[in-house]
């Protein structure tokens, strides 16, 4: 009886991990296999296509798991498959300037050197 009990308890934990796996966001588990400004990327395209992304992450979780996309996916190269599927995904950029050991946007290091002459 208590054999029987135990089975069934280890079924019953079977089940929920598999159904528990199987109702994970693909977006999130996407998310854990990017780098870089991987996950900038997919919030800009989730506010373009929410349920383009949702099915583009899907695929690429299930090609993960499959061993035949190698993690982490670099961000440009995400951003560059969105690009391909039609989303204009825009992407905040900013250049950055070190100069003597200080990091400067590129406009303020700029208005500094035109505000030195």
């Amino acid at each position: 009886m208590r054999q029987r009990l135990n089975e069934l308890a280890k079924q019953r934990e079977a089940t929920e991990a598999a159904t528990e796996k199987a109702q994970r966001d693909p977006v999130e588990e996407l998310k854990k296999n990017v780098e870089g400004r991987g996950e900038e990327v997919i919030g800009a395209a989730l506010t373009e296509n929410p349920e383009l992304v949702r099915r583009v992450a899907a695929a690429l979780v299930k090609a993960i798991r499959e061993g035949r996309v190698e993690t982490p996916i670099d961000s440009g190269d995400l951003l560059a498959l969105f690009r391909r599927l039609g989303l204009n995904v825009k992407v905040e950029t900013r250049l950055m300037v070190q100069k003597r050991g200080e990091t400067k946007d590129l406009r303020k290091a700029l208005e500094e050197d035109w505000q030195s002459f």
